[in-house]
């Protein structure tokens, strides 16, 4: 309560929306910061600041896992986790602000065993909801039986699931103000998610994150999510064909032209990234991260003109880059840390004359072409890597990172990373 009362008027919302997390879960810093933003306009640097200042409260825990710095604008390093405690505190501040359900800002729905709460349960209309921000919490042995519900202000939704199939409900096609759909599965298993079209059309669905599930990347530009800005992917798994991602017969120009960023984090079975994502020319930032299986990537990135910040991390089986890669003259960052088996930078890298920092930490085989030194806007050192000294210590080097996937991610993702 005292650590609560300290915190000043906006730092307390801020507080209260994280009672739509479930109790002692990590939970990647970017998540929040993804609802943050929408939800009170803040930039990202700035929500992450906020972050740093309720751990400062003891009002949540901020663990780092690897080295980079979040200036770069990459959050996926860094979890937060709350106790049962604060997170009960938080939702009865929540209470407090109205006696009615049905009119609060932050509402928390669980569900368990298919049982819903009898406020939800009309049987003349579908109850209507005044909640900015919902959060739909289900059980391991929810069957996807949804009740009507009416839910025109949400914004932000949270669904926690547990269950190994799991259809999304048909009124979040109704929630025309819905900015931002967070998907996380918090069981042992993969989850089937089906359903995906009820987020189609959505007017101003700008982000999506999709946490340990099941899902097919070929059906994503179907979902003609035109004012998308952001997705994310972490620990799922691709039900792609290969043939089914060259057939594909969607104007991606059309259906993704606000997609901004796409991030794809411990996705284990990714190969090769679908072809349509060399067709979002409105792409600024790529990050692909612990994908063991990615060997390389297509050489359609390479027409990304407005593409920004290119991280390819701990790819451990990536050899190569794109050879046409000086195609994209707006590129700012290159990031092919903890990337063992890359050997070398293309030879033209140095046409990119925007680019200003280069990180290839912990990649002892990769040599930089003499291209390199025309790159006059590079800052400060410019190029980051670790000294030959410490390859032997990078070759046997166990990141924290590798544990949190293993203990947290489906059995067939355990042996994917040992492999």
């Amino acid at each position: 309560m005292q650590s609560f009362d300290a915190l000043t008027h906006n730092l307390r919302e801020y507080f209260l929306d994280m009672g739509s997390f479930l109790k002692d879960q990590k939970i990647i810093a970017s998540t929040i910061i993804d609802v943050w933003s929408e939800l009170h306009g803040k930039d990202n640097i700035i929500c992450m600041n906020y972050l740093q200042e309720l751990a400062s409260h003891n009002l949540l825990k901020l663990l780092p896992l690897g080295k980079n710095k979040y200036e770069d604008g990459f959050f996926n390093e860094f979890l937060v986790k709350q106790d049962n405690i604060s997170r009960e505190f938080a939702i009865h501040q929540c209470e407090k602000e109205s006696l009615s359900i049905l009119q609060r800002k932050r509402l928390n729905l669980d569900i368990q065993e298919n049982k819903f709460p009898n406020w939800c349960l009309n049987q003349t209309q579908p109850v209507t909801l005044n909640a900015s921000l919902l959060s739909i919490s289900t059980d391991d042995s929810f069957t996807s039986c949804w009740v009507e519900i009416r839910c025109p202000n949400v914004e932000i939704l949270v669904l926690n699931l547990s269950s190994s199939t799991y259809a999304l409900p048909n009124f979040i096609a109704t929630m025309e103000k819905l900015k931002v759909v967070m998907i996380i599965n918090h069981g042992f298993e993969l989850t089937k998610l089906t359903n995906l079209s009820c987020l189609s059309l959505l007017p101003n669905l700008r982000r999506i994150r999709f946490e340990k599930v099941s899902i097919t990347l070929h059906d994503i530009p179907k979902l003609q999510l035109k004012c998308l800005e952001k997705l994310s992917l972490w620990l799922c798994h691709f039900n792609d064909a290969p043939n089914e991602l060259e057939d594909l017969e969607v104007d991606v120009t059309e259906t993704l032209h606000s997609l901004q960023e796409i991030e794809i984090d411990y996705c284990y079975n990714l190969i090769e990234l679908p072809h349509w994502v060399s067709q979002v020319v409105s792409l600024k930032k790529l990050s692909i991260t612990n994908c063991n299986k990615l060997c390389r990537l297509l050489e359609g990135i390479c027409s990304l003109r407005n593409l920004e910040m290119l991280r390819v991390i701990s790819c451990s089986n990536l050899f190569e880059l794109p050879k046409t890669s000086e195609r994209l003259n707006n590129l700012r960052l290159l990031d092919v840390s903890g990337c063992f088996q890359l050997k070398k930078l293309p030879l033209e890298i140095g046409k990119l004359q925007k680019l200003k920092k280069i990180l290839m930490r912990d990649c002892y085989r990769c040599e930089l072409p003499d291209s390199v030194k025309n790159l006059e806007n590079l800052e400060g050192r410019g190029v980051h890597r670790k000294e030959k000294t410490g390859d032997r210590k990078a070759r046997i080097r166990i990141d924290v990172r590798w544990f949190f996937a293993l203990f947290t991610g489906p059995t067939d993702t355990w042996r994917s990373a040992i492999g």
